[in-house]
């Protein structure tokens, strides 16, 4: 059985990864708003829903 401090650490880890990753997807996910050919698309498939 690991020990308190490791358990403790590996949950560190696993939330620091987790955040890295989520901040990765959101830069991403900001970085294709600057091509505005990407939102026009966006939008026109959210406009071809109605």
């Amino acid at each position: 059985m690991p020990a308190p401090q490791a358990n403790a650490l590996m949950r560190r880890l696993l939330r620091l990864t987790a955040w890295l990753g989520l901040a990765l997807i959101l830069g991403l996910v900001f970085m294709l708003y600057l091509r505005p050919d990407f939102v026009l698309g966006m939008a026109d498939q959210l406009w071809a829903c109605f």
